[in-house]
């Protein structure tokens, strides 16, 4: 059976999940119930869901959950920023596995979805079987102020055409000039940051897929990127809610097994992060994919993710 059959031929399910304070988190399962649980957390933070991430799972022995974080993807309020921090993400995800009647499952994500993982699995070891992580994001200033202002010298072309849409007087600070014109009442003004922050994204994570892209986003999608970028904002102006120093003492406490998958040429999230975490948790292991950067759908990076999942890679499973 081709991974196109199995995936059209898996159970899926939808419900909503609301998680209090006026968030309901869109969920979906795919796989058998009987399968071994594993968690998806999306990247971003604030992009929510894509529907390609099934293609990284195999529902025929996996029941897998993804589901879009507070005002991320389909959950509501789209976009909104109160009642929406880390601690509370990690509380959701509780609220998840306790709803599905899961004891243990392995915990899986890419970027921020990296750091939240292991954030969930140092707030919760009993809850966490194994994880597989991918181009982990390092929370705290220094991460922020390399992917804002530090890519200027490596990426100088995609830096200038960003930085190019705010006053010179703000570019030593290009996410404070971001957010203020996300959160800006000029809905114009915000789509034009927006398709600004998109674009640098796109060019620094996947530069070849960027260089083919010549279609304009439409309305709705500008829109819908404006809500993304103003959740983003909200969290990277925050360290993403964690100190780089406690977390990674907590990920050095971990006991379970942790899979650390990072491309060799990954310019947002640099390579050093993972190297940091593998030598602080004992019962790690670092897999490089040569030839890739941040691409979570570049070939050699799918080929390390599905060998990571294979149920004899860490030799745990949940359940």
């Amino acid at each position: 059976m081709s991974l196109s059959d199995a995936l059209s031929a898996a159970p899926l399910s939808r419900f909503p999940l609301p998680v209090g304070d006026g968030h309901v988190l869109q969920v979906e399962t795919l796989g058998e119930p009987s399968g071994e649980p594993v968690l998806v957390l999306h990247g971003g933070p604030g992009s929510g869901c894509s529907p390609r991430l099934a293609e990284l799972y195999d529902p025929a022995r996996q029941f897998v959950v993804f589901f879009d974080q507070r005002g991320a993807g389909r959950s509501v309020p789209a976009g909104e920023t109160r009642a929406n921090t880390t601690a509370r993400l990690i509380d959701d995800i509780e609220t998840l596995r306790r709803r599905l009647g899961i004891a243990r499952w392995r915990v899986t994500g890419g970027s921020w979805g990296a750091t939240l993982a292991l954030a969930y699995a140092a707030a919760h070891p009993e809850a966490a079987a194994s994880l597989v992580v991918r181009s982990v994001f390092m929370p705290g200033e220094a991460n922020v102020r390399w992917f804002f202002q530090g890519l200027a010298e490596v990426c100088p072309e995609a830096w200038q055409a960003l930085a190019a849409t705010v006053p010179a007087a703000e570019r030593g600070d290009l996410l404070a000039a971001l957010q203020l014109r996300l959160n800006g009442a000029d809905a114009e003004r915000a789509r034009i940051a927006a398709a600004a922050w998109a674009a640098y994204e796109r060019a620094v994570a996947e530069p070849a897929a960027a260089a083919g892209r010549d279609a304009l986003p439409t309305a709705a999608e500008l829109d819908r990127l404006v809500l993304k970028y103003r959740l983003q904002a909200h969290y990277l102006q925050a360290g993403c809610f964690l100190v780089e120093t406690d977390f990674i003492a907590a990920c050095a406490a971990l006991t379970l097994p942790v899979t650390l998958i990072h491309g060799r040429l990954d310019r947002v999230c640099p390579p050093a992060n993972a190297e940091r975490l593998h030598a602080r948790i004992r019962c790690s292991r670092l897999v490089w994919v040569e030839g890739c950067g941040h691409e979570a759908f570049h070939p050699a990076m799918v080929a390390a993710w599905r060998n990571a999942l294979l149920p004899s890679a860490d030799g745990a499973e949940g359940r």
